[in-house]
């Protein structure tokens, strides 16, 4: 009988505590958290050195090192590292600037993985890849000049976006991607079942969706009404003197680290998506001169990609947040 009422009680307890861990993290981790993860009350950091770091956090966002299932809340100052995935919840967003600059923001509902991100000053090269499982992004790439090698690569289940320097967003489901690029922007955008093709184009204010096993749409201009459902969407950014920055100007100084540093300053001011359309917005300025600068990736770029959609093939779809037990 003893035995029997304190397995009864070891079980209420177990419920209990799945009650209140659910009842904590929004309903929205249902689809974004993996199964048996353990939200830590201290922030570890992750191996290697910092690739960035967080600037400002809104709501819940959890932060996972590599494939490691401890989940860490996501707080302004904290170090980001090579392999973490960053989860935003139901009402969660967060804004984060990388080792060369540039500036990520991303949506409520999100789910990041920094695959990738190699800067480095000395030897002129930037090298970033990552993967956007779901959701909503705003990234604003910093343009590096006189880089020997700069690269800059966005995967979704269905697309892959490649820049050099360029404000755009990404809006990615299992079945589709759409990609929008904003003012002064050049981006490559391409189907992920079609890498050896040659890219689409899209320029200022231009949008195109990508379904899953497809090719990019032709590119169409965004809506005014359309940029201003996605002007509430991210936590506000600016970056200073615009999108470019040369090796002089450049806030971070990696010597001959490759994997990133551990100063990352913060940048004030708000993000501004009520840009006045360019005049000749409408003319698909210099897309003739753009589209002959275009280079075909390389075959170990495209290997890169694959590799990584092989790896999620055999791995699967992470398990599910477990649901709240009936009692």
């Amino acid at each position: 009988m003893i035995t029997r009422i304190k397995k009864i009680t070891i079980a209420v307890c177990l419920t209990l505590s799945m009650v209140c861990l659910v009842g904590v993290l929004p309903a929205l981790a249902v689809s974004v958290l993996p199964k048996g993860l353990v939200m830590e009350e201290t922030y570890s950091p992750g191996r290697g050195r910092s690739v960035g770091m967080v600037q400002q956090v809104l709501g819940d966002v959890v932060i996972m090192h590599g494939n490691v299932l401890k989940g860490y809340s996501a707080k302004r100052g904290i170090r980001l590292y090579k392999g973490d995935t960053i989860m935003t919840l139901e009402s969660g967003r967060i804004r984060f600037k990388l080792n060369d600059g540039s500036i990520l923001s991303l949506a409520s509902e999100t789910k990041l993985k920094l695959t990738k991100s190699v800067y480095n000053k000395k030897k002129k090269r930037r090298s970033s890849f990552f993967q956007m499982a779901l959701g909503k992004a705003r990234f604003l790439v910093v343009k590096v000049l006189n880089f020997k090698r700069s690269e800059f690569k966005v995967k979704t289940p269905t697309a892959v976006c490649g820049v050099r320097g360029s404000d755009f967003i990404l809006e990615a489901t299992e079945g589709e991607t759409i990609a929008t690029a904003l003012a002064d922007t050049e981006l490559e955008y391409r189907g992920l079942a079609f890498l050896e093709e040659p890219p689409v184009i899209l320029m200022d204010f231009e949008s195109s969706t990508t379904r899953k096993g497809g090719r990019p749409s032709t590119p169409m201009k965004l809506p005014q009404d359309r940029l201003q459902d996605l002007r509430d969407l991210f936590i506000g950014v600016a970056p200073g003197k615009g999108a470019a920055a040369d090796e002089d100007g450049m806030s971070q100084d990696a010597e001959d680290d490759d994997t990133g540093v551990d100063k990352v300053g913060d940048l004030g001011g708000k993000m501004n998506l009520e840009d006045i359309r360019p005049d000749d917005a409408d003319n698909r300025r210099g897309y003739d001169d753009f589209e002959n600068q275009i280079k075909s990736w390389t075959p170990s770029e495209i290997d890169t990609i694959k590799e990584s959609v092989t790896e999620e093939g055999i791995a699967g779809e992470l398990p599910e947040f477990p649901e709240v037990p009936q009692l």
